[in-house]
């Protein structure tokens, strides 16, 4: 009996309230003021870190800025070079050869989808793309030590295109807004500008030195290659050169978002400085004193809500927020604000106060040596969220549990299936089988014996 009504219960379809509907419409796993942040190790190690409280440009904030970390995966057989982050989408290359794919939901839960190998040697840079920033990507571009170039279809994970891109290997990629276009810096000392559509180059350009990182500005009118402490912005549609910067130490990072007005460096003695590319190159417009005890190896901008993009407000009309990473395992939030404005930790450096620095907003410690950096919005883009929450409303409850009832049957029948092929090639022999085998043995025996008395 009470089966029968809780059958009846499964059966009958309510109708959807208006209330539901209008609320299936507005989505609600839009985590205002949230963003995901991940970060590749040496230790092989994939770490992932919650973002709450921004001051975003998705209309989030109200709360004090907090980081935490969410999830930790071990990825790779050795260290994760290359990390990229997207829609929901997390992948990662490392020193293995092989490239992980990861979706994380807005709830912190992590799924593993499947390893992609294709390169032979170290993947050393990964993009993803899509139509824009607001919906999931279509495609993963990946960068290898062998110097190809590989082009991923995300959701089949099929690889669509290998491109012969650099001889010593590719350093960086970087695809353009319209994706249209894709460029890459080789260990060649070449820039390549691929056409996507064609699937072929496009142009190449030979530098003096060989370009470390490379990426297109927010705007897409121009890109930003570093070589050693040098950082260049050159115009894409004619090749001239719009700036030059030289920054007071090695550049390990940086990082564009919002507008072109302002780059941010990180260096190799643990400061942050931002240039405004507008204004004369021989002062900078950002100086983060000690923002790390050593090297800064990731710079990100957090954005909530890749529509409305990120909040700006920091120098030069730039980014209001700012997150690095270190090669001591410290992750750091920092208000562009208000750090580095006026240079008081650089001023009282130079007056021989060794101890002086800027202060984060918040902070997190206890990860791996970390060399790579990426972050995405924790929500998911606007048109998947509304898809689930519209399926969530009008889904049969009685359907999903027979559906879920024959993938388990299914689940089972493999099973059976796996274990008597298993018993099959595991066959124990009966008696008859033992003693046909002993009589064959002896015939063949004495088959040889009597071919070595006919030989002497």
């Amino acid at each position: 009996a009470r089966e029968g009504r809780r059958s009846r219960r499964l059966t009958s379809r309510r109708p959807v309230p208006r209330k539901a509907q209008a609320h299936a419409k507005q989505p609600r796993n839009r985590a205002r003021g949230m963003a995901t942040v991940v970060c590749g190790s040496y230790e092989r190690f994939v770490f992932g870190y919650k973002l709450d409280g921004l001051q975003g440009g998705g209309g989030g904030g109200g709360e004090v800025p907090s980081i935490a970390r969410s999830f930790t995966t071990d990825a790779h057989l050795t260290q994760c070079k290359s990390v990229a982050a997207q829609g929901g989408f997390i992948a990662s290359g490392g020193a293995d050869d092989l490239i992980r794919v990861w979706h994380h939901n807005p709830d912190g839960g992590l799924a593993d989808l499947g390893t992609l190998s294709g390169h032979e040697g170290t993947v050393q840079c990964l993009a993803f793309h899509g139509p824009s920033a607001a919906v999931e990507p279509t495609r993963l571009l990946s960068g290898g030590v062998d110097g190809t170039v590989i082009i991923w279809s995300v959701g089949k994970w099929d690889r669509l295109k290998t491109l012969k891109a650099h001889r010593g290997g590719v350093h960086a990629i970087s695809v353009h807004r319209t994706g249209l276009v894709a460029m890459s810096a080789g260990a060649d000392a070449h820039i390549a500008m691929w056409d996507m559509k064609k699937g072929r180059v496009a142009h190449k350009t030979k530098m003096k030195v060989k370009p470390e990182l490379l990426a297109f500005t927010p705007s897409g009118s121009a890109y930003a290659t570093v070589a050693g402490s040098r950082l260049t912005i050159t115009s894409a549609e004619s090749g001239a050169m719009m700036g030059v910067f030289d920054a007071p130490a090695r550049v390990m990072c940086m990082a564009q978002s919002g507008n072109d007005n302002l780059a941010l460096l990180g260096l190799e003695g643990g400061n942050i400085v931002g240039y405004d590319t507008r204004a004369a190159p021989h002062m900078p417009a950002l100086t983060i004193t000690k923002a790390h005890p050593t090297r800064v190896k990731g710079l990100v901008v957090p954005v909530d809500d890749a529509e409305a993009g990120c909040a700006t407000g920091g120098p030069a009309g730039g980014p209001a927020m700012l997150v690095s990473a270190s090669s001591e395992g410290i992750v750091r939030l920092w208000d562009l604000r208000t750090a580095g404005r006026g240079g008081a930790a650089a001023q009282a450096q130079a007056m021989g106060v060794t101890t002086a620095r800027d202060d984060p907003v918040a902070e997190v410690k206890g990860g791996g040596r970390f060399t790579c950096m990426a972050t995405m919005p924790s929500a998911l883009p606007s048109s998947i969220a509304e898809a689930v929450l519209t399926e969530r409303a009008t889904r049969d409850p009685a359907e999903m549990a027979a559906r879920r009832k024959q993938d388990k049957a299914r689940k089972l029948e493999k099973a059976r299936e796996k274990a008597a092929t298993r018993q099959v090639q595991v066959q124990v022999p009966t008696p008859k089988q033992k003693q046909q085998s002993g009589d064959a043995k002896k015939e063949s025996k004495s088959q040889a014996q009597g071919q070595g008395g006919q030989k002497q």
